[in-house]
């Protein structure tokens, strides 16, 4: 039995022989501490860092960033430094203008003119009623016919005291006379003199009195206090006037009058282009009531205050040609012409789209699109005509600013331009 089994059992195998189908069967495995699938996962994993590393950093610097399309125009160049072109607004004012007033108080009885009227210096206007005055007046008058008629009397008295004084004094020296007799006749003479200069101090004292009535009387007259225009009439014949206590329409005012040969324009510049305005310079006018036609000036004063709140400055506009179409409050558009003695040397100006100049940290600027790319030109802006505004800064006859500019769009933008037909 055992003999069976023993002869039953397979042979073992004997080192360094191998067994083809055996070893095919054979599971291989890795020599003790090699980890091959864990060092590829960690170059894996630092390949994928370093992509996304070099993906911020292209995006950051604009390389992987999809462009933004913009819509550009060319710049339009304008005289250098010379102030044509600048264009501003304003309004036609009369430098000479009044409210004519009562001097006096009482009941308006005389009106002699209408609005639109024509008047002369001294020329009537209206009358209050005098006839207080008119009494105040006669009484001057005759006190002043009382004191020259005691001067008249007073007079002959004086010039005979005085002969008889030098008679008495010669009949003294001849001792014809005594000394008694010639101190009555010296104290007769002093007597008439001061009468005279009394009466002499009443004429002049009732002189006074009488101009001071003629003038009282010339107060309720109104008078025109130069050549000019009836603008307003403020009050009618009836209303009480006084130069004190207002009525509900005129406020103390009978008229408003102007002179027509006194208009200027007052025309707002910004404070940043009043260094092309200068005093002489050649402007035209133009006024909204008389289109087509173009008044020629010139820039009578640059007032030497700014309106911080409009951050603008006042200038003055003389019209070298006047017509009777001009009035005082029309509207006017002026356009500065070339400075006096302008030259080239103080940089270029260009005219932009008024959408294209904006605010940036409190800078005016544009942004110009130079290669693809967004630069900041920081410039001194004008005021807006027809759209366009002139500007003084850093930009050359090539380049093209973006009409509209988004506030994300900043220096080293990449853009992609649509031009726009100028």
């Amino acid at each position: 039995m055992s003999a069976h089994q023993s002869s039953d059992r397979p042979e073992p195998r004997k080192s360094g022989i191998h067994d083809a189908d055996l070893d095919g069967l054979a599971i291989h495995r890795p020599a003790p501490g090699g980890t091959p699938s864990s060092g590829r996962r960690r170059w894996l994993w630092l390949t994928l860092a370093v992509l996304l590393a070099a993906a911020g950093l292209a995006w950051s610097t604009a390389w992987l960033r999809p462009d933004q399309r913009v819509e550009v125009v060319p710049v339009v160049r304008m005289p250098s430094g010379s102030g044509a072109g600048l264009a501003a607004t304003g309004y036609v004012v009369a430098q000479r203008q009044a409210s004519i007033a009562s001097k006096g108080t009482g009941r308006l009885i005389y009106f002699g003119v209408n609005v639109g009227d024509r008047v002369k210096e001294g020329q009537l206007i209206a009358r209050i009623e005098h006839d207080d005055m008119d009494a105040l007046y006669r009484q001057a008058l005759a006190r002043l016919g009382v004191a020259r008629a005691q001067l008249g009397a007073a007079k002959p008295e004086l010039e005979e005291a005085t002969l008889s004084f030098e008679r008495v004094k010669t009949l003294l020296e001849q001792s014809f006379v005594t000394k008694s007799e010639f101190d009555m006749a010296s104290a007769r003479l002093r007597r008439a003199a001061a009468a005279v200069k009394s009466t002499e101090a009443a004429v002049t004292a009732a002189e006074a009195e009488r101009q001071n009535a003629t003038v009282q009387l010339e107060n309720t007259s109104i008078r025109a206090p130069f050549d000019g225009v009836i603008v307003k009439k403020l009050a009618e014949i009836g209303e009480v006037v006084s130069p004190f206590t207002a009525t509900v329409r005129s406020g103390g005012s009978v008229v408003n009058m102007v002179d027509p040969l006194s208009v200027t324009v007052d025309a707002e510049v910004s404070e940043a282009m009043i260094h092309r305005v200068r005093p002489g310079q050649s402007v035209e006018i133009q006024l909204d009531s008389v289109p087509g036609h173009r008044y020629q000036g010139e820039v009578q004063q640059v007032m030497p205050i700014a309106d911080r709140a409009k951050g603008t400055v006042l200038t003055r506009i003389r019209f070298r040609d006047l017509d009777d179409r001009v009035r005082p409050e029309l509207s006017a558009k002026v356009t500065f012409g070339p400075m006096p003695g302008a030259s080239t040397e103080q940089g270029d100006d260009w005219g932009v789209p008024s959408t294209a100049v904006v605010s940036r940290d409190g800078r005016t600027v544009v942004l110009v699109v130079r290669a693809g790319l967004v630069a900041e030109a920081v410039v001194q802006a004008g005021t807006a005509v027809a759209g366009i505004v002139p500007v003084h800064g850093p930009l050359s006859q090539t380049d093209e600013v973006i009409v509209a500019p988004t506030e994300s769009l900043r220096s080293g933008s990449t853009v992609s331009v649509l031009r726009r037909v100028p």
